[in-house]
């Protein structure tokens, strides 16, 4: 899998929106599985981690915990090899992560205040934690819900997969937020499986190649250099 960079502008806005609201912990949700919270959690929690606190003259850091216990990715985009309960440090990246809670988190972690306390305790060692949460509506056998989560953080982003999440679902996950009292400050659409905008603009120079080719060939170059429009999320 993919890692996105941190200072994408979405995820810059999202950094930004948690800056102003003072939250100290936030939970990455999506309606169902495959959404991409893990990519957005890994750049958000890089995004904070690289950001220079205004109080101290230091580089703030955070924690990026592992709560999808069902489909857990953070180790395995991030390359790391996890003891239960180890909390590893990646100064390079500018965060800490706990990819594997252990037995002990997950049975003490599953109801909200639990972990409302646990967020609490970590915040006193980190500027910034945030959850990689497991889906709010895939049923309620996940150790620790996706809702539970949402309702312990200080703030709730949703992410939705474009062009294939139904809207249907994507009311359903913000009325799950909505019952537990989530903080929701922000939503990500990830278009991951739509073409990007250089992908149309190149598709709309090739039908005018017939006309103009020498135009057409030089409009691709061009377009091609242009980074912005390679963006995706």
């Amino acid at each position: 899998m993919m890692q996105l960079s941190p200072f994408h502008p979405e995820i810059d806005a999202i950094w930004h929106a948690v800056a102003r609201s003072g939250a100290r912990s936030v939970a990455i949700v999506a309606a169902e599985a495959g959404e991409g919270t893990t990519l957005v959690a890994g750049a958000l929690a890089r995004r904070a981690g690289l950001s220079t606190s205004a109080d101290e003259d230091r580089v703030a850091t955070s924690l990026l915990v592992e709560l999808n216990l069902a489909r857990p990715s953070v180790a395995r985009v991030l390359g790391l090899r996890p003891r239960p309960g180890e909390i590893l440090r990646l100064d390079a990246l500018g965060l800490a992560v706990l990819a594997d809670i252990g037995v002990a988190g997950a049975e003490g972690w599953r109801e909200v205040h639990q972990l409302a306390a646990r967020l609490r305790a970590w915040q006193s060692d980190w500027g910034l934690v945030v959850l990689d949460t497991a889906p709010l509506l895939s049923g309620d056998g996940d150790i620790i819900p996706g809702a539970s989560a949402a309702a312990a953080a200080d703030a709730t982003v949703l992410v939705t997969l474009a062009g294939r999440t139904p809207a249907s679902r994507v009311r359903e996950a913000r009325a799950k937020l909505a019952a537990v009292g989530a903080n929701v400050i922000g939503a990500v659409l990830n278009d991951r499986d739509n073409p990007s905008l250089l992908s149309e603009l190149d598709r709309e120079t090739w039908r005018l190649s017939r006309l103009f080719p020498r135009h057409m060939a030089g409009l691709r170059s061009r377009l091609h250099r242009i980074s912005a429009l390679k963006a995706r999320i």
